[in-house]
């Protein structure tokens, strides 16, 4: 998993390791479902998200199949846990004139790391990537006699993607004139991280778009939805993304479906 993940998972276990300690309850050998379910109630009294219950409980779950499989638990206490449902959100994509305009209009040889900054950007909307797969960019990972890039993905499944035109020429341009290594580094040539790609993609998106959500994430989902949009095959795009199961890429083709009902409203019969 990412070290987003790591962390993330380490936090929601430490928070259930807590409240245990606040209720008295003895070690998780003797850990039940009756103290689960109060966790859960501890943390919706306190306002905490459905999603963000999902995702703790998620980690307890991690957590107890390992035990059990140590054979440290020899039951499992999450058997008959339900978790709140989760209202669904559509994510909105950026509009694609919005990102023409940026990767067109604004001043990269002006800024001493726009020539990384636009490529990085770029290989989020052209390739989907997630985040943590972009960071881990390295420039034998770029192949430019296939014109592809290999993508280290989730539980470490290995995906080719296909390089657009402009990537291409861009990618030449820019790896002959660093070193061998990581793709895309700090100025001082340390690895980047999260906070600091998520903070630069923010900061270049709000300059030509006015979208409420501007983040890598949703890069990731505007290239998806303007695929689907340009009449790209779903399974492909599965492919591209690395899911590991159609659902997961289903969410997309609900974005295009309203826009194709904003359209049809235009019907004079309608």
């Amino acid at each position: 998993m990412s070290l987003h993940t790591t962390v993330a998972y380490r936090g929601d276990l430490e928070q259930f390791l807590a409240y245990l300690g606040t209720i008295g309850t003895p070690g998780l050998q003797q850990l039940k479902s009756i103290h689960v379910r109060g966790w859960m109630s501890d943390m919706m009294q306190n306002k905490i998200a459905p999603r963000s219950i999902h995702r703790k409980i998620s980690s307890l779950r991690s957590l107890v199949k390992h035990l059990r499989k140590d054979g440290f638990l020899d039951h499992d206490p999450l058997i008959k846990i339900s978790v709140p449902k989760t209202p669904k959100h559509l994510v909105k994509d950026i509009p694609a004139e919005d990102l023409k305009n940026l990767f067109d209009r604004y001043p990269w040889n002006e800024v001493e790391t726009g020539e990384r900054d636009r490529l990085l950007l770029l290989l989020f909307y052209t390739s989907g990537m997630r985040l943590s797969e972009l960071i881990g960019l390295k420039t034998s990972d770029v192949d430019l006699s296939r014109n592809s890039i290999r993508v280290l993905g989730k539980r470490n499944k290995v995906r080719l993607i296909p390089l657009h035109d402009e990537g291409i020429y861009l990618l030449k341009e820019y790896i002959g004139k660093i070193q061998k290594g990581m793709l895309f580094t700090l100025a001082n040539g340390e690895p980047l991280y999260p906070v600091y790609v998520y903070r630069l993609v923010n900061r270049y998106l709000k300059l030509f778009s006015t979208a409420a959500k501007t983040s890598p994430h949703v890069l990731r989902h505007s290239f998806a939805t303007h695929m689907l949009n340009n009449g790209a095959n779903l399974m492909a795009i599965k492919d591209i993304l690395g899911h590991a199961n159609l659902s997961a890429t289903q969410v997309y083709t609900k974005n295009s479906f309203e826009k194709l009902k904003k359209i049809h409203q235009l019907h004079p019969r309608k």
